[in-house]
């Protein structure tokens, strides 16, 4: 199976390029599990970018998690240019019916846009009934099947490829590898970074792959993997997909006594895997661009709906999306070279 070419660079190359030419051109009560946002006074009032009458939904399951950070600094940086008003909302489990709740409520709010964070496609129809009702949305990190505007996100199987290829190459392109996973929970951006990673380390003949299922679950991880350590002593490196799995490795290989002698690759930038890779327990980690995903999804979102960009004269009125469909926003790697440059919290404003 070939690589897919990779057009992250591409993508943000366009990216840059669209906010330079749109930069030129000139909201209810939240519960105690969402958030909302307010930056009013970073817009001049009354300019013609200002969006101080527009408000913006995130919605995602499993809010909660320090992963989104990025994902809700980026927005609420947009905002504070534009004057705009967000939240987040979303259950705390991984919920589809209840994230489409989300979906339906904000609409009902009639709020300005929605940026969701996909994960389910369950969620599809109420993206299209959003749409039907004037209500733009943009999906960032993973794709939904629907009739969204663009979708802003680490392309799953390149990202998985690229994992994989960077274990392979540490380990020496031969041993026993473990790649550990989140496939029982179905999600198609799980199956594709797993169909990434294993065709990355198919090309290595003198690698053998046993893969784990860590059910995206920090207190599963380490003995799922653990479990895998026993049977295969021999294995000299992991691959950690999700966002659980680098911590639940370390975790597991430190128990196994055997610090040092396997190679850890995963994913993520949360303290905990900050702090792995800092004293060397955790080789690299490869970040989302979420922060940026926020970023550009909320502007575009603004300058969508203000007719900002210049690709035609009326394109709401003529029905055109002039927002790419696709943008790979790529990944970071993180490695004890560049780690500390990672250490700062995002920070956003937020009122219950």
């Amino acid at each position: 199976m070939k690589r897919k070419k990779t057009m992250g660079l591409v993508a943000m190359c366009l990216i840059m390029a669209m906010l330079v030419l749109v930069g030129c051109a000139n909201g209810g009560a939240a519960t105690p599990s969402e958030g909302t946002g307010e930056s009013g006074a970073a817009a001049s009032a009354g300019g013609a970018a200002s969006g101080a009458d527009e408000e913006y939904a995130v919605i995602m399951s499993l809010n909660q998690l320090e992963f989104f950070d990025a994902l809700k600094a980026g927005v609420n940086d947009a905002c504070a240019e534009t004057g705009a008003k967000w939240y987040f909302a979303g259950p705390q489990e991984a919920q589809p019916d209840k994230t489409a709740e989300a979906i339906d409520q904000a609409v009902a709010k009639g709020v300005t846009g929605i940026i969701l964070h996909g994960q389910f496609e369950e969620t599809g129809p109420s993206v299209d009934a959003a749409i039907a009702a004037g209500v733009p949305v943009i999906i960032v990190n993973s794709d939904v099947t629907s009739n969204r505007l663009s979708f802003i996100g680490c392309e799953p199987y390149n990202n998985g490829y690229n994992m994989g290829k960077e274990l392979a190459e540490r380990v020496g392109g031969k041993g026993t590898v473990i790649v550990a996973n989140s496939l029982s929970l179905g999600q198609k951006s799980a199956e594709d970074n797993q169909d990434g990673c294993l065709a990355a380390l198919a090309e290595y003949p003198d690698i053998k792959v046993v893969e784990v299922d860590d059910k995206a679950d920090s207190t599963i991880a380490p003995t799922a993997i653990g479990t895998a350590l026993q049977a295969n002593p021999d294995a000299v490196g992991i691959v950690g997909v999700d966002a659980v799995s680098g911590v639940g490795a370390a975790t597991a290989v430190r128990e196994a006594g055997l610090s040092g002698k396997v190679t850890i690759v995963c994913r993520d930038r949360d303290a905990a895997t900050l702090e792995l890779i800092k004293n060397g327990e955790i080789a690299a980690s490869f970040a989302q661009n979420s922060y940026v995903e926020g970023y550009i999804a909320t502007k575009w979102l603004h300058d969508y709906v203000n007719g900002n960009f210049k690709v035609v004269e009326d394109y709401l009125g003529a029905g055109i999306n002039p927002i790419p469909p696709n943008v790979d926003s790529g990944s970071i790697i993180i490695t004890q070279d560049n780690v500390e440059q990672f250490e700062k919290k995002y920070e956003y404003q937020t009122t219950a």
